[in-house]
This record gives structure tokens, sequence and C-alpha cells, in this order.
């Protein structure tokens, strides 16, 4: 009956865990698509066919090299679409089981406090961020390959070595060849970590700690295991920081000096351990805090980092291994966030919490287990722990649901950061798509006050003109895109479509015809075919009509404007087999509206005598 119990007793913990973690996050069940969820899913051109299933694994494919979670993403969308309830779903899930196998390798390691270990980690407001944001899929993914790899890692150790904490067994182990499958595995489920997000490459360094924390002494022969991925973690880091740069990660937003970005390291570093110890405000974007002029006051963390590593060295060699063990595993794991590799992020803001996903666990490791080391097992200990575990909890609860949807999430950020101009220029362009453009307009005015960042200044401004054209202040609309011409350019159709409105049609037509010209042609081809067809200029406007629909073979739109150039320059046949294919596309995708609208044309078309559309 005793053995049963203790048997039991683990599944039960294992129960309680698990359903902590999935009340906590009820709020994600009902969240919705947020901020850059588009690259990664709703507009993701990779998704619904083989051949995007087998392109995702192709480097330079994708903006971001992460193909084991592109194909998670592709599976679940021939699962569940692009219903987001699904991937967040799996989100939760995945961080659940992420709590499972922390206290797993907590116990693994006898740490104190496993359990509450995995408890604060699953249910830390701080770690919302990766779950309940559908694109961090890279954290909870990454993450739950990077735990296996580490348990892996480890049996293949006991099994290599013997269990003995001096690991001084004969090289094939205890029970014979046994050790070579669980390196392979752990090897395997390393490189799935790193193809869902590269700040796994870290994990080299995590397992030296760990053979430090069971008084394994480091000898060749423990070590020579990990060259290989030290070796491939290297690579595709490298990789990763490339494509970075490739996605924009350059330019005078990231021109910092050596002393500058240790600046920037030192405030993120203690950044995160703070908002573990006091969570909140928490965001989805930070204030940018510049580095100020180089000075020995500018670099005030160092003056608490470097106090901080002498004791923990200090005790360490006198036997008190974990706080240096556990400060080390936090600095090696989130040493790739600190500002030294340029990563787009950085645009926006120095720190972000889903940096600290895993990092996090070498601050929470070592205050749950100083805290079990010191206090009496007895039942108010336990009580006060259900409370603490109670009130983060309650601030996950709260933190997930403001991943409601954009707006939610955006209005959030504003109201703690009244400064982040991303917010109000994601807000502006919400308010804009509903109508709302006196909203937006007064939105996007904001952003552009704080807008200081050279590189996205312009797309705020932008944004702006696009408002003040949608609220009829055409010449106001076209002062500003005539200075973002003068200073970006790439904005001649929208020069050209706001000379239109102002009556002001060659000066229009030579604008894009410019963009004709250039790299807007595919942008150009329907605004300047709706322009010709205004001007009465039909059988010019076929020519640049009939390339969109190339370009474009299943948009309804441009088929009917062409249909409408065809039948103005008196090619009525023309015209009603260009309308009979929108009706046939319209009726494919059951698009009733669409269909009856298609069909009045058609009768139009029939009848020899169209109106304008």
């Amino acid at each position: 009956m005793g053995k049963r119990t203790t048997r039991s007793r683990p599944r039960l913990f294992g129960a309680l865990l698990v359903l902590v973690t999935l009340l906590a996050y009820l709020p994600a069940f009902k969240a919705g698509f947020i901020w850059d969820d588009n690259v990664f899913l709703t507009a993701n051109p990779h998704l619904g066919t083989l051949e995007g299933l087998r392109s995702v694994w192709i480097p330079g494919k994708t903006s971001q090299y992460y193909p084991a979670v592109f194909t998670a993403f592709w599976l679940e969308h021939e699962l569940w679409g692009l219903e987001p309830a699904g991937y967040h779903a799996v989100n939760v899930a995945l961080h659940a089981l992420n709590a499972l196998l922390v206290w797993k390798l907590c116990r693994k390691l006898r740490i104190p406090g496993a359990w509450y270990v995995g408890a604060v980690f699953a249910l830390h407001p701080l770690h919302v961020e990766s779950v309940a944001w559908i694109t961090e899929r890279k954290n909870v993914l990454s993450g739950c390959f990077y735990l296996l790899a580490a348990l892996a890692y480890l049996k293949f150790q006991e099994e290599r070595e013997g269990p003995s904490a001096t690991g001084l067994a004969s090289p094939a182990g205890p029970g014979g060849a046994r050790p070579a499958p669980w390196y392979a595995a752990a090897l395997a489920l390393f490189v799935l970590a790193l193809l869902s997000k590269t700040v796994t490459c870290s994990l080299p360094i995590a397992l030296i700690l760990m053979m430090l924390w069971q008084q394994k002494e480091l000898t060749l022969r423990r070590l020579w295991p990990l060259a290989p991925l030290f070796l491939i973690g290297m690579v595709l880091g490298l990789h990763t920081a490339h494509l970075e740069r490739v996605l924009g990660a350059l330019g005078p937003d990231f021109d910092f000096s050596f002393a500058e970005r240790v600046q920037i390291a030192g405030r993120a570093l203690l950044f995160y351990p703070q908002k573990l110890l006091a969570p909140w405000p928490l965001m989805l974007v930070y204030p940018r805090l510049e580095p100020e002029a180089v000075s020995l006051a500018a670099h005030w963390p160092l003056a608490v980092i470097l106090p901080v590593a002498g004791v923990a060295t200090v005790a360490y060699r006198r036997g008190t291994r974990a706080p240096a063990l556990a400060l080390a595993f936090y600095a090696a794991t989130i040493f790739p966030a600190l500002g030294f590799f340029n990563v787009y992020l950085m645009v926006y803001t120095f720190v972000a919490d889903h940096h600290a996903y895993l990092a996090s666990l070498g601050i929470l490791a070592l205050i749950v287990a100083t805290l079990a080391t010191r206090l009496p097992p007895r039942g108010w200990v336990h009580g006060a722990g259900a409370v603490v575990l109670a009130a983060l909890a309650a601030m996950t609860w709260k933190q997930a649901s403001i991943y409601e949807d954009s707006e939610s999430a955006w209005r959030a950020t504003a109201r703690h950061n009244p400064e982040a101009w991303v917010a109000y220029n994601n807000l502006g362009k919400l308010a804009l798509e509903r109508g709302s453009n006196e909203e937006g307009l007064e939105l996007l005015q904001q952003a552009a006050a704080h807008a200081s960042y050279t590189t996205f200044a312009s797309s705020v401004r932008f944004n702006l003109a696009v408002a003040l054209g949608k609220l009829g202040r055409d010449r106001e609309a076209l002062e500003e895109f005539q200075r973002l011409q003068e200073s970006t350019g790439k904005v001649e159709v929208h020069l050209a479509r706001a000379l239109e409105r102002l009556g002001r049609d060659p000066e229009a037509e030579g604008f894009y015809r410019q963009a004709l010209a250039g790299e807007q042609r595919a942008d150009a081809l329907l605004p300047f075919g709706l322009h010709l067809l205004r001007l009465g200029r039909s059988e010019e406007a076929v020519e640049w009509l009939e390339e969109l629909t190339r370009l474009r073979p299943s948009d309804m739109d441009a088929l009917m404007f062409l249909a409408d150039a065809y039948a103005g320059a008196g090619r009525l046949d023309a015209a009603l087999a260009a309308a009979e294919r929108a009706l046939g596309l319209a009726r494919t995708q059951k698009n009733e509206r669409m269909a009856d609208l298609i069909g009045r044309r058609l009768a139009q078309y029939r009848q020899g005598a169209p109106e304008s559309r």
C-alpha cells in the first residue's frame, strides 16, 4: 500500500501542475492573432501546400530559419485552418509539458523544491508573452526540445558512467553499450530545439553547469561529447544572426559602440531578475532606453553585476555552489538577447518578456531551492507556497487577457508605455481599417511624435498621410507624400493618387508611369488602369489590367475591371469572357454576394450598354 501511494504521488502532483497551468491560461484559449502572427500564420504563403512544407526547410525561403515551428504551423493549418483557438491551445499545452519537464529535470538534479520550481515556471506572468502570443511558439516548442535534450543527455551520462556522483564507472556503462541511443536522442532533440529557436544554442554550457552541480570533474572524456553540440549550435546561431541583419537589423538604429552595447547588456541583465521578483507592469514593448553618454556613471549596472558575480564565485569556492551555477546558467542563456548581436526587435526595445523564457529557470530555481532548503517542511510553509502560486496564477490570468486581439494588446502597451510609437502606429492602422479615420489620425499623430528612430519614422509618416487622404485632406496628404518621396522614395503610386484626387491628372500620370518603370510596377497596375478608365481611355487601360490579371488570376475585382475596360473599348465578347471567369471564381469560393454582383454586370454586358462601375 505504501509503495502504491509513493508511485501515485508524482502522478497526482503532475496532474495538479497541468491543471493549474491550464486554468491560469484559460483567457489565452480565447485570444486572437496579434502583431507579426501574419508573417508566421495568417499571411504565410508556405501554408496549405506540400511545396510550402518542403520550402520551409530550405534556408532563405523564410524570414527566420525555424523550420520546426513552421512545420508545426503547417500541420495545424491542415487541422483547423486559421482558427486561433487551436494554435493557442497547442502553445498552452506545450507550456504545461515544459513545466512537467522542468520538474522532472530538477528532480533528476536533486534540486530542492523541484515541484515548486516547475509550478512557478508554469504560472509566472513573465512567461505569458511566450505562451499567449502564437508567434512565440518558437519559445515553447524550442523549450520543450531543449528540456528533453537535457534529460536525454543526463540519461546518456548515467548510462555511460553509472549513477554515482563521481562518474568513475566503465565507459560501456553498467549494462553494456547502452549510452549511444541516449546520446543520439539528445543530439537530435538539440537540433530540433535549434530549428525552433537558436537561443537554445546555450544548452552545452547548461550541461557543463549541471555536471558541476553534480560535482563531476570536467575531464576531456566528459566534455568531448559536447563538441558536436557546440559546433552545431554555433553554426545555426550565426545563421540566425545573419538572417536578422537581412531582415533589417542594420542601420542607424543599430549603430552602437561596444561600450554602449555593454551598457545595454548590463541593464538587460538586471531587468529580467527584477521582473521575476516584481512582475508588474508587463508589456509587449518596453521603453527603449537609449545608451547614455559613455561615462562611469552610465555603466552603473556593472556596479551591481560584478560584486554579485564576485560574491557568488567566492561562495562557490567555499562549497556553496548553487548561486554561482544558477546565475551562470541565467547569464549564458540570456546572452544572445543582451544586445551584443543585432536582433530586429531592438528597433522597438532592448528587452522583451519572451527573451527570458528559458533563462528565467536559473533565477527561479535559485530562489525556490534556497527557500526550500531554509524553511521547515511544515504545513504553513506549503500554505504560503499555495498563496504565492495563486497570486502568480491570478497575474497570469490577467496578463493573458490582454492578448484577446491586437487592439487589446496594443492598448495595454500604450497604457504602460506612453512613448511606444509602435503601439500608437498599429492602433492607428486598426482604426483606419474599421473606418474610424479621425481616431486613426489622432493615434498616428501620437506615433509620429514619438517615432524618433530613423528607420521607422518614415513608415509612421506614411500611415499618417494615408489617414489624411481617407479624411479628404488631400493637400496635407500630398505634402506628406512629397516629403516621403524626397527622403525615402518609393511612394510614387500614393503621390499619383493624391494628385488625382486633387484633379491634377497629368502630374498623377507622370508618377504612375514612374512607378510602372520601377519596383512598384505591380502596385501601380490597378490604380493606373482605373485612372485611364476614368479618363475614358479604355483601350489603354486594357494593356495594364491584362497584366494585372496575369499576376493575380484569382482576383475577381481585377477581372471585372478588365471586363469594364474591354466593354469601354467596344470588345464586348472579351468583356463577357472576363466577367464569366470572375463569376466562376465567385461560385468556386462560394461568395454569393460577389456572384450576384457579377451576374448583374454580365446582364448589362449582354445588353451591350454597361454602366460605369
